[in-house]
């Protein structure tokens, strides 16, 4: 009996270890714990993610999870003429489907993701205008809006085609060869994955939320990922708010890295003007914190000094007056997102651009 049940564990164990550690394991368990509710549904995401990670009792709210309603159909629209292409994140094709009707005169729009895993390549159209979007939420814009990061989602062609020479193919082939090795000991994100198939289900979540509330209550601790407001109101990711992460809206940014910040968006403007975009435009997202003003602490004005500088030769649309106006309803309380209203904040703007941009041209 003792090695049967030995057997059966170690069955057990190893197709866990197997599914947990590839993508289309992962995938499979996910979709099937989604699909549920109850008990064996998973909860992780049906308060917000940040509630996800806390389980806090008091931030325990359903979250809306529809796209943002299409608008009305306009008997004065505008001629359909334009072709948009966004490269852009959650905050986005969380809240919006690939449907030109959310867009002022567009007549195709294609969405790529950030995290997509090859790159896409985009091709032009001869006979309509063509406008690229380039969106990132505040947090993550230092680490994505440069060409390089850019062109490794957007330029299939040239990523096939880039030479390098001799020392620079060794050097990538031992890094490969030692990506490998590492990859096969140790999985990054294992121990989340292992932790999401045997503990996220619905009937544990009354056992989380009290750890977590004891936790805060007694010791006052939580989720490293996650930081509550100071008006106690909202969760924060935590590096959104601590002064020493890149990502952090009261991170001290010098003069000299907005000047290189603003170098790296004219150069990619420039990049795929040449390649046959009319218009390259550029949004960051604000971190709600720095709509919010809850921390009462020195901001670092990243959108502002970008969107003023001088040498700036681009478009950004920074949605951080709309949503600063009446701020706490448009955001999730348990989310890193905005709500549905924040989006429509976003969209509202973007297609005043979009139609200064194709019927006005500027």
């Amino acid at each position: 009996m003792q090695k049967l049940l030995a057997f059966i564990g170690f069955i057990f164990c190893a197709l866990t270890l197997y599914l947990t550690s590839s993508n289309s394991g992962m995938k499979w368990i996910a979709q099937d714990r989604y699909s549920r509710i109850g008990a064996l549904g998973a909860d992780k995401y049906l308060y917000g993610d940040l509630y996800g990670l806390a389980y806090l009792s008091k931030f325990k709210q359903v979250k809306d999870t529809n796209f943002v309603p299409l608008p009305p159909i306009d008997q004065k629209a505008y001629p359909k003429s334009a072709n948009l292409f966004i490269l852009g994140d959650s905050y986005l094709y969380s809240f919006f489907t690939q449907d030109p009707r959310y867009y002022v005169g567009v007549n195709q729009v294609q969405f790529i993701r950030w995290s997509v895993a090859n790159p896409v390549e985009i091709i032009p159209s001869k006979n309509k205008k063509n406008i690229l979007l380039i969106e990132s939420v505040e947090r993550n814009m230092s680490g994505l809006f440069n060409l390089n990061s850019v062109k490794a989602r957007l330029d299939k062609a040239e990523a096939a085609n880039s030479k390098q020479n001799t020392r620079q193919k060794i050097a990538f082939f031992s890094s490969e060869i030692d990506r490998g090795i590492k990859k096969s000991l140790y999985h990054q994100s294992l121990e989340a994955n292992i932790e999401f198939a045997w503990f996220n289900f619905g009937f544990l979540e009354s056992l989380k939320e009290f750890k977590a509330d004891f936790n805060l209550n007694f010791f006052g601790r939580v989720d490293k990922d996650v930081a509550i407001s100071k008006d106690q109101h909202f969760l924060y990711l935590a590096e959104t708010v601590n002064p020493t992460h890149a990502g952090s809206s009261f991170f001290e940014i010098s003069e000299a890295q907005i000047n290189g910040q603003v170098q790296q968006l004219n150069a990619i403007q420039e990049y795929y003007k040449a390649k046959g975009f009319d218009e390259v435009l550029f949004s960051i997202i604000p971190n709600p914190v720095s709509v919010l003003r809850t921390e009462n602490r020195r901001e670092n004005h990243l959108i502002q000094r970008i969107k003023s500088h001088p040498d700036f030769k681009g478009k950004l649309i920074d949605p951080s007056e709309g949503l600063s106006k009446n701020a706490t309803s448009n955001f999730f309380t348990s989310d890193s997102h905005w709500n549905q209203r924040g989006a429509k904040i976003w969209l509202d703007q973007l297609n005043i651009r979009l139609k200064n941009s194709i019927y006005l041209g500027n």
